[in-house]
């Protein structure tokens, strides 16, 4: 798995937009200009991971049955998870389906009017 492959993914979802913050040394993507993030990628080479958010009973069973997802690094472990995508056994289906899971959780938190302009 690859960083290129999770921002083609991320990139895919209407309205995504992708912004580096050089203060986190990383790569987040939000929801249209100025929206929420909905997954934050960190480009330490020792760490090479993508924290994406989720449902906290959902978030339980990830960490449960994936060795390569754990509670969050530096965010809230409640909502959100870390993937350690480097060498990740995760297919690219799946990845797509958290990816687009933590885009919909992010939406859904959005005004009426503004999910309107992204579904």
């Amino acid at each position: 798995m690859t960083l290129q492959t999770i921002e083609k993914l991320a990139l895919k979802l209407n309205g995504a937009i992708k912004e580096y913050k050089p203060t986190w040394d990383g790569t987040l993507f939000r929801t249209g200009e100025g929206g929420n993030m909905f997954i934050l990628i960190r480009h330490d080479d020792e760490k090479q991971i993508m924290n994406f958010k989720h449902d906290p009973f959902i978030n339980i069973h990830l960490r449960e049955n994936y060795a390569d997802i754990t509670a969050a690094y530096h965010m809230n472990k409640k909502h959100w998870n870390t993937l350690y995508y480097k060498h990740s056994k995760i297919d690219v289906k799946f990845l797509e389906q958290l990816i687009k899971e933590s885009y919909e959780i992010v939406l859904d938190g959005l005004s009426k009017k503004e999910q309107l302009l992204y579904r």
